[in-house]
């Protein structure tokens, strides 16, 4: 009988790989492949480095805990901090936590002034690279990979030095880089083909079945289970509750802007709603006779 795959699309597998102290060339190789740049794998510090015992157990009688939010690579070069989050399943949400995780990373320096007492309070600050692995579509863009710099609204040009760089590599899109789209394949699969180069060879012995502990095969089984019913059931009620609060809210705003006399086409344009909805909600607001 075959041994079970393991995807690195699930978060332990991909913390494995990426942030495994011992495969320090794998995580050498994916920033060569997605920032361009060739780090020592001395220089190469992991921050929060893979280990089984940090991730939360099954709660008793097999009840649902909910995955704990944490960040999923970061690590210190000698160029600059480096945070890569994976996020397979669409959250509404997920550009405001993947934008506040690259902002954090790039006033740690300003925190490590601080309790370093050296070198004055923003001394430590180094550029910040933030990407987010995603499995879904983001936007228009026909490019897979996206990395974002602040630039000046009026000219365009991006201020430099470029201390932030915040970007997204979608899964579910071919990839013209060729260097990219091995990563892609792997990602995807699980297989590393004979003519990937040595790191994602190493990358699939990684969580090569045979070469995972009955620990980490407990877990990965269970939080697959947990991921089932987070999607069939709590994601389900999550999307709701946002999609009732936004209306809610456009509702709350075109009540305000009719008690001020708004004209409805304008409450329309502001708050999104359809003219049927603005309609009803004026005649609401009209005194019984």
């Amino acid at each position: 009988m075959p041994d079970k795959k393991v995807l690195p699309t699930g978060d332990l597998a991909f913390k494995k790989i990426l942030a495994s102290d011992d495969h320090k060339t794998v995580t050498q190789g994916f920033i060569k492949d997605f920032f361009g740049v060739y780090v020592d794998v001395d220089d190469i510090h992991i921050v929060n480095p893979y280990s089984i015992k940090s991730y939360p157990k099954p709660g008793r009688d097999g009840e649902q805990v909910l995955r704990e939010t944490r960040r999923d690579v970061t690590l210190e070069l000698n160029t600059a901090d480096v945070n890569v989050e994976l996020q397979m399943r669409y959250d509404p949400l997920f550009d405001i936590r993947s934008l506040y995780y690259a902002l954090d990373l790039f006033i740690r320096g300003y925190n490590r002034a601080r309790k370093s007492g050296g070198g004055g309070r923003y001394a430590s600050i180094r550029q910040a690279w933030a990407l987010n692995i995603i499995g879904y579509s983001r936007d228009g863009n026909v490019d897979p990979f996206q990395m974002n710099a602040f630039a000046n609204e009026m000219t365009g040009r991006f201020v430099s030095p470029q201390w932030i760089r915040w970007g997204y590599y979608e899964l579910n899109r071919p990839d013209p880089n060729p260097a990219r789209a091995r990563w892609r394949e792997f990602l995807l699969t699980g297989v590393a083909q004979a003519t990937d180069p040595d790191y994602l060879q190493e990358a699939a012995s990684i969580i090569d079945d045979a070469n995972m502990t009955q620990e980490e095969r407990d877990m990965i089984t269970w939080r697959q289970k947990n991921e089932d019913y987070y999607d069939g059931v709590l994601y389900g009620a999550k999307l709701q509750g946002i999609e009732q609060g936004i209306r809610q809210k456009q509702l709350d705003a075109a009540r305000a802007a009719l008690r001020r006399g708004f004209g409805r086409e304008d409450i329309m344009a502001i708050t999104g709603l359809d003219a049927a909805t603005v309609d009803q909600l004026a005649d609401e607001l009209v005194p019984a006779a």
